[in-house]
This record gives C-alpha cells, sequence and structure tokens, in this order.
C-alpha cells in the first residue's frame, strides 16, 4: 500500500509499505480523508524535532479488526484520534488530559496519510475510535479533531455570553472558532490575518469585524471597536509575533488563549509589569481527548457550524508531498484534503 513518510527532515515521500498486521484489539482502517494540519508541515521541515508521524485528522472505514474488539465492525464509517489518555494518572485526574505520559506515546501505524493504517489497542480501548454519523460526510469527519481541539480551548478560556474577542489567525481552526464564539454566546467576534479570501471567509462565517494586519494596527483598531479591549484574544497562529498585538488589545483583566503551535524554541519579549498590573490572564491548549470529538460532532449534526465551506484543496494520495506543499506555501489556501483517489 502507499504511504506518505518524512524520509528526512524537509522532505516527505510517497513509499509502498506493507499493510499493517493487527494485533489483538486492534482496528484497520481504510483512508477515505485526511486533512492536512500546521503540525504536519512543521514535523516535515522540524520545527518540532527530527521526524515524525504524519496525518491525524482522518476519517474512514474499518477493513478489519483484531480479536477481542467487541464493540465496532468492519465497514462502519469513523473517525480515528492519534493520541488517548490513560485517564488514570495525576495529570488525568485533574483533567489535564492533554499532559498525559501516555498521550504522546499512542499514534498510528504507519501513519494517517496512507490508504490503511493501523489504531493500537491502547487508542481503541479508550474510545479512540468514533463511528462517523451518516448525514456527516467523510471530507467533514477528517475536520472533526481539529474543531474538537477547539472546542477544549474555548473550554478553557471559559468563554461567557457577551464576551467580545478577537482571533488571531484565521486558517481553518481560527475560522472554526469564530463558529464556535458565535454559538456560544459571544457578542463581537473580530478577526484578524493579511491574507483577503480568509478576511471574507470569516466575514461569511460570523466576524462581526475583520483586520488586515499588514496594513492596520491591530490593538489600535480593536481600542476603536471595543473602548476597553476585548475580553479574550485567541492567537490562532504558531507565529509568535501575534502574541504581542494579542495582549496589547485585550482589556484589563483579560484572557489570552495560546492556541496555534509554535515552533520548539519560540521566544517573545514581554512586559511582565505590564502583565501583572493589567492582570491580564495566559491560556493555553493543546490537542483534545475524546469527549471533545463528541462535542465538536455534536456542534457539527446539529448544523452549528460549516465545515465544509473551509475545504478549498483536494490532492489524491499519491499526491500528498505536493498536497503538503502547497498547504506550506499557497496564499489561496484554506483547508487542504487529501483522499485516497480522484
Amino acid at each position: 500500500m502507499l504511504a506518505c513518510l518524512i524520509n528526512e527532515q524537509g522532505h516527505a515521500e510517497i513509499t509502498d509499505v506493507p499493510v499493517p498486521r493487527l494485533r489483538p484489539g486492534e482496528v484497520l482502517i481504510k483512508l477515505a480523508a485526511a486533512g492536512i494540519c500546521g503540525t504536519d508541515i512543521e514535523k516535515i521541515h522540524g520545527a518540532y524535532g527530527p521526524g515524525g508521524i504524519l496525518g491525524h485528522e482522518v476519517s474512514g472505514t474499518i477493513a478489519s479488526i483484531g480479536d477481542q474488539v467487541t464493540d465496532l465492525r468492519e465497514s462502519e464509517r469513523v473517525i480515528a484520534h492519534h493520541h488517548v489518555p490513560c485517564y488514570t494518572c495525576h495529570y488525568c485526574q485533574q483533567g489535564d488530559h492533554t499532559m498525559c505520559d501516555l498521550f504522546r506515546k499512542t499514534n498510528f501505524d504507519p501513519c494517517g496519510l496512507a490508504e490503511y493504517f493501523r489504531v493500537p489497542e491502547t487508542n481503541v480501548t479508550r474510545g479512540g475510535v468514533v463511528r462517523l454519523p451518516s448525514d456527516v460526510s467523510f471530507e467533514e469527519g477528517s475536520m472533526v479533531e481539529p474543531t474538537a481541539c477547539c472546542v477544549r480551548a474555548l473550554s478553557k478560556a471559559e468563554v461567557k455570553p457577551g464576551d467580545k474577542v478577537l482571533v488571531v489567525g484565521l486558517g481553518p481552526t481560527g475560522l472554526t472558532q469564530i463558529q464556535l464564539l458565535r454559538k456560544m454566546g459571544a457578542s463581537t467576534v473580530i478577526g484578524v490575518d493579511i491574507l483577503p479570501h480568509r478576511l471574507e471567509m470569516a466575514r461569511k462565517l460570523g466576524a462581526g469585524e475583520t483586520i488586515d494586519s499588514s496594513s492596520s494596527d491591530i490593538p489600535e483598531h480593536v481600542a476603536k471597536l471595543t473602548r476597553v479591549g476585548v475580553d479574550l484574544a485567541i492567537v490562532s497562529t504558531g507565529n509568535p509575533k501575534a502574541i504581542r498585538p494579542a495582549l496589547a488589545s485585550v482589556r484589563k483583566g483579560g484572557k489570552v488563549l495560546l492556541f496555534g503551535a509554535p515552533a520548539q524554541g519560540s521566544t517573545i519579549d514581554l512586559d511582565v509589569s505590564a502583565l501583572l498590573s493589567r492582570q491580564v490572564s495566559l491560556v493555553t491548549s493543546y490537542s483534545c481527548v475524546e469527549s471533545d470529538i463528541h462535542s465538536a460532532l455534536g456542534f457539527l449534526t446539529r448544523g452549528d457550524i460549516d465545515l465544509r465551506s473551509m475545504i478549498t484543496h483536494r490532492f489524491v494520495l499519491p499526491d500528498a508531498p505536493k498536497a503538503l506543499e502547497h498547504a506550506r506555501t499557497s496564499r489561496t489556501t484554506v483547508k487542504t484534503i487529501i483522499v485516497p483517489k480522484s
């Protein structure tokens, strides 16, 4: 079968590999759709360290099940989560499931960008394979995992009805957060980006105002719109340069949610005195767990969010390296999807 693997830093290629063999408790999934995440691109180019497993925004059908799997059936339409926590350690008991030592040790074999991938028993037994409702397409299903990450992040930020919120970075997750914020009752949602088509899409999906950061001063513009600043600023990009304007746009006593994953070793200069005197809180969020996936599916099946309209480009699996490079360099793409064949 075909799989897209990182063979050296800066280079991913399609490789012919054996179809994974199942052990007891495991599931083999035939890929139907896979979304490209910014972290996939960063893995290829070494921003998260050498190597890595590509593809975690996936949907498909169950091709086969291992012995001892009793609650899943062949041919069922599913989405799968690549990481699961143990649910028993100190971190899990505190609700910090994505900090669990087990969490990052679980993953697909050989990767999510493959014709077939094996879901380990650890993931299967902890609910990491979730049935896809019949009215949800495979492509929408592939976007449930990043949506779940947004759900978890906004829950950690404790969004309240009436909040004024700034979203810096209008990639797929920023656009998803805009939609979720509206459903959570935010009174004002402001989107920030430098690309015109993303600003336009943000307005269509619920942003009341947008700011082109290439030509406008973000804090100054926010001050004109809100007088005192926003209650919450979300940094939905991995570019650390976005943190400073987000901090400067928050009201006294407000919050900044760091959501986009920066490269390893990223730093910023921070006026700690101003942070303290203005009593601004920094909140961070990483990944999601199974309960967040079910919550995201709820938003989707109720029609509260539109994921389909964010898909701008599709590539077949043999062209996965081209798709990854397109997602990295294109100024017109929003969400790039990989499907097995045309």
